[in-house]
Formats: structure tokens, C-alpha cells, sequence
């Protein structure tokens, strides 16, 4: 396509595509944040593969039960690190800050990785090093929201987030694929370094390169805890969002971070490679989230489109299950792949809806606050999350499980619609 057409015109095709998008879209900082947040999100899954590939292979039978122990430490420092993080932020900056939980993940899974590879006590070197692991998880969780923002479109929360999932996808994507291969052909503690190396970039890049506006205003709380949970009682509109958030966090979330004790109770081999492609199709689902974002939100309220993307979610769940029962060996991987993309479609729309209503919960120019009092929410019942479905994963069959935990999603998000007036159709926007 050339820049210009006859006569030393722009090309109305360039036009469209350069000229007539939005600043935040076309500033080169924007692109670039999309990428080294694509690289860090991409070391994410290949860390997330390496670290529950070894505590499964180091678990003696209980895999469910020690993977579960694992992530619960890890989400619980995560949960406390994101109490303290508004208050941290208020005084240092959300940029600062969340600039220092880059360089932690970096310096910490890349240490960490290279004991995992070099020793074999590596069970009790990841149950140490989760807390750490977990705390600058915990501050990235609250912060990436309001940075993405002010790199990405400084206008809307929830088309920022949306836009960056699509790009996080592609990421997703190889580092599930590419983490995975490499892991089943030499050692998990390659994906634990490889979260760490690639985090780098990002780290670098909040560091040096100012975002298009500055994040909101963080305001901090002497008492985060005991201020989270004023807000959520006091709050009509953050209830429900909070009710959500917390069936949400016990029924879906825990599947896909315990997907590789739930594969290996299928016996899938080789099991590092066969989650990784499932992983995959999860993270290509990801590349629908700004097309079903930007549909649910031309007919909803970000509220009731959370509901809708629960539901999808939920329906996933269930194929998932029955695909398990059907027992099909020669085609479960491929199987498992399409319904992951459903998964990741479904999963990742809920992400930026549910904070898109936070944000909106609260009162003018105090819009962190209630996505930080769900995303606190959310991290300290992940562990109970985990746990619970490490219990489950030993004593039941993975399609019990999964179907058992969809049912409890999809029954939530009747209560919620019946309570809100939503019986057969979802309100739409006037």
C-alpha cells in the first residue's frame, strides 16, 4: 500500500488507518508498551508452566493438593502486597512503583529458575520463594489497570484493558506454546527464568519512557483492609460486583492456573507440551476480547456484559467437561485447544468488563479505589480458590470438578440477574 496516491495525496487507506485514529492509538509509546507488555505476559505463562510443571513433578501422588499449596502461598502475599500497594503508591508514584514490582519479578523468577535447573530440591525452593513471587504479583495486579491506561487510551479503563488483552493473546500465545516445548525438552526451571528475562524489557521501559497522561491519583488509606471492606458494605453498586468477584474467583479462575495437575490426572503426555497448546488456544481466544468487548458493551452496561461473559465462560467450563467424558484420545488435544479459545474468549471479556464497573462504582476522581477493593477481593479468595480445587482434583474426577464449579458460576449469575430485574434479557444502554 503506498503512503501517497497520485498526485502527492495521502492514500485514503492511510488516512483511515493513520490519520483518523486516536492520538493514544498511533503515539509510538503506546506500541511499545504493547509489546514489552506482550513480552512480560508471554514469560508469565512460560513461569506459570515451568513452576506448576515442577510441583507437579516433584508432588509424591497429592499433585493437586501441592500445586494448590504452592499458588495459595504465592496469591496470599499477593494479597497483602495489594493492600499496601495504593498507600505505597500514593506516596512514591504508581509508575515508580509499579516500575520496582517489574524488576522484583525479573530478579526474583530468574534467580529462582536457575536453582530450579542447576539443584533438585526445587518443591522446597518454590515454596519458599511463592511469597516473594506473590508480592510483586500482588502490586502488578493493582497498578497494570491505570498504567495500561495512561499508556494505551487515557479516556477509557475498560478499551484499554481490552486492546492490551488483544495484544497480550498473541504473547499468551507463544509463550504457552514455545514455554511449553521448551520445558518438556529440557528442564521447567527454563520457564520459571524465561518469566523473569522477559519481564526485563518492561522494567526498562516504565523506567525511561513517561506515558501519554499521568496515571490517575492513587489515594491512599490508613487502614486498607478495614477501608476495602467498608467500601464494598457500604456500596450498592460495588456489592454485586463484589458477589461476582468472589464466586468468579473461586469457580473459574483456579482452572486455568491448575491446568497442568488437572491434565496429568488425565495422564496427558508428554504434560508440560500438551498444556502449553491448550494454554495456547486459551491465549487465542484473547484476540476476541476487543471485538466482544466493544459488542457487550453496545447493547450493555459493563455490569450486566460481566454477567454475559460469566456465562460464556460457565458454558466453556461445561463443554470442557463433557469433552472429558467422551473420551476421545486421538483428538482430546485438539478438542481441548478449541474449547480453550471459547475459555480465553469468554474469560478475558469478563476482565475488563468487571473493572470498567469498579471504576464507575466509585465517586468522581476516585476511580481506583473500587477496582482495588475487587482486585484485593479477588487475590485473598484465589488462594481459598486453589486450594479448594487441589482438594477436589485428588479426591474427584477433573470432570466433576469442572462441571461441579460451572453450575456454581451459572447459578450465581442467575441470582445477580434475577436480583437486578434481568430474567430473560439483559438491560440495555438507552
Amino acid at each position: 500500500m503506498a503512503l501517497t496516491a497520485q498526485g502527492g495525496k495521502i492514500d485514503p487507506a492511510v488516512q483511515r488507518w493513520w490519520f483518523d485514529m486516536p492520538n493514544a492509538q498511533r503515539d509510538p509509546r503506546t506500541a511499545t508498551f504493547l509489546l514489552v507488555g506482550g513480552l512480560a505476559v508471554a514469560g508469565t505463562i512460560a513461569g506459570q508452566l515451568g513452576a506448576t510443571s515442577a510441583t507437579t513433578y516433584a508432588s509424591s501422588g497429592n499433585r493437586g493438593i501441592t500445586t494448590g499449596v504452592f499458588l495459595a502461598l504465592m496469591l496470599l502475599a499477593a494479597g497483602v502486597a495489594s493492600l499496601w500497594t495504593s498507600r505505597i503508591a500514593a506516596k512514591w508514584g504508581a509508575l515508580k512503583v509499579f516500575a520496582w514490582a517489574q524488576i522484583g519479578v525479573a530478579t526474583s523468577w530468574t534467580i529462582v529458575g536457575i536453582i530450579e535447573v542447576s539443584t533438585d530440591s526445587s518443591l522446597a525452593v518454590l515454596l519458599i520463594a511463592a511469597p516473594v513471587f506473590g508480592v510483586m504479583s500482588g502490586a502488578t495486579a493493582i497498578l497494570t489497570p491505570f498504567i495500561a491506561s495512561s499508556y494505551i487510551d487515557t479516556q477509557s479503563l475498560a478499551s484499554s484493558l481490552s486492546r492490551r488483552s488483544a495484544v497480550s493473546g498473541v504473547a499468551a500465545m507463544l509463550g504457552a506454546g514455545l514455554g511449553g516445548f521448551l520445558i518438556h525438552e529440557t528442564n521447567p526451571g527454563i520457564g520459571i527464568v524465561a518469566n523473569g528475562l522477559l519481564t526485563i524489557p518492561l522494567a526498562v521501559f516504565a523506567i525511561f519512557v513517561r506515558p501519554l497522561a499521568a496515571p490517575k491519583q492513587v489515594r491512599s488509606h490508613a487502614h486498607p483492609m478495614r477501608n476495602t471492606l467498608a467500601m464494598l458494605g457500604r456500596s450498592t453498586q460495588l456489592r454485586p460486583l463484589a458477589l461476582l468477584t468472589l464466586v468468579w474467583a473461586i469457580a473459574v479462575t483456579p482452572m486455568l492456573t491448575m491446568i497442568v495437575p488437572i491434565l496429568s490426572d488425565l495422564n496427558l503426555a508428554p504434560l508440560p507440551s500438551g498444556a502449553g497448546l491448550m494454554l495456547a488456544g486459551v491465549a487465542a481466544g484473547r484476540l476476541f476480547v476487543p471485538y466482544l468487548t466493544k459488542r457487550l458493551l453496545k447493547h450493555h452496561q459493563e455490569f450486566p456484559a460481566a454477567l454475559w461473559a460469566a456465562i460464556w465462560t460457565s458454558g466453556f467450563m461445561l463443554a470442557f467437561a463433557s469433552s472429558i467424558l467422551l473420551a476421545l484420545p486421538q483428538f482430546e488435544l485438539v478438542v481441548w485447544m478449541i474449547i480453550g479459545v471459547g475459555i480465553g474468549a469468554s474469560r478475558f471479556t469478563f476482565r475488563p468488563l468487571i473493572i470498567g464497573a469498579a471504576a464507575k462504582s466509585g465517586s468522581h476522581g476516585d476511580e481506583m479505589s473500587g477496582v482495588a477493593a475487587l482486585i484485593i477481593l479477588g487475590t485473598f479468595l484465589a488462594p481459598v480458590g486453589v486450594l479448594l480445587w487441589g482438594f477436589m482434583i485428588d479426591a474427584a474426577s477433573p470432570a466433576a470438578v469442572v462441571a461441579f464449579c460451572a453450575v456454581a458460576m451459572i447459578a450465581a449469575v442467575a441470582a445477580l440477574a434475577i436480583n437486578y430485574g434481568q430474567r430473560t434479557t439483559l438491560p440495555a444502554n438507552n
